[in-house]
């Protein structure tokens, strides 16, 4: 496993999802729950919302450690999203510039954040309902959301684990910065690890976005691969800049987990 100065250690934080009396996931997420200091950055992020969109805004939610009240000052990042009534390409048109890092130069104590703006009427999709589930609106009126259960319901990763390997192909052949690489070792990893819980997930009814739980679950259902899930945990809390290192855990524990879906659930 590669060592990394000041590195973070593997620690058994976050949780799975609390369920009711019939099984269906209960929201984690709360306006009471988020802390103070992220406050006035999701005040901020509201703002920018307003000000791209206009009228066109209907909600703004956020999503997470942010949204849990867990968020930890320098490791956690804020996933933000907005339903506007607007089709793709008008949000694309008005998508522009590069306000996250203006924000990030604000807020120095947020890792990264996402700012996403989707047509009003995605809200009832599949995987929307999936986010919905586990969001938090910061702005507008909240949309009612179905209920849901942990299970071939609740997978959104490991069904698109071919394309975190294509994008990570195209990625690695390009001229990429210290930090960029890292960057995207961190986004492959967690993919990895969302993926190994979903394949277990319609055995164990658990489900969970955080890392560390979805380590502990994967390697409860297979001990064989829990050294490579746990370097994968390693590398999503410590990335490397090594990409030989990022591709090589791809094509072990990656297109594992792609053939394991495939005999799961095709």
């Amino acid at each position: 496993m590669e060592k990394m100065e000041s590195s973070i250690e593997i620690a058994p934080k976050g949780s799975f999802f609390e369920v009711d009396s019939e099984g269906y996931l209960i929201n984690p997420a709360s306006l009471e729950k988020i802390q103070e200091k992220w406050k006035p950055l999701i005040k901020d992020i509201v703002e920018l919302y307003k000000n791209r969109f206009s009228d066109q805004l209907r909600n703004v939610y956020i999503r997470g450690s942010v949204a849990k009240g867990e968020a930890v000052e320098g490791i956690s990042d804020i996933d933000t999203y907005a339903y506007v009534t607007l089709n793709d390409g008008q949000i694309e048109q008005l998508s522009t510039g590069n306000p996250e890092k203006e924000l990030i130069s604000k807020y120095p104590f947020v890792e990264s954040i996402e700012l996403h703006a989707m047509p009003i009427e995605t809200a009832q999709e599949r995987d929307e309902i999936i986010f919905l589930n586990q969001s938090v609106c910061v702005y507008g009126t909240p949309i009612e959301v179905t209920k849901i259960k942990p299970g071939k319901d609740t997978i959104i990763h490991i069904p698109n684990i071919h394309k975190r390997i294509d994008w990570l192909k195209d990625f690695l052949s390009k001229e990429q910065s210290d930090k960029e690489i890292k960057s995207g070792c961190v986004w492959i990893m967690k993919g990895l690890l969302r993926s190994g819980c979903e394949l277990v997930m319609e055995r164990s009814k658990k489900y969970t976005r955080d890392l560390y739980p979805c380590y502990q679950i994967f390697s409860e259902y297979y001990p064989e691969k829990e050294p490579e899930m746990k370097e994968v945990l390693y590398l999503a809390l410590n990335p490397t800049g090594d990409k030989a290192k990022i591709e090589e855990v791809m094509d072990s524990l990656g297109i594992w987990l792609q053939e394991q879906y495939k005999k799961a659930y095709e």
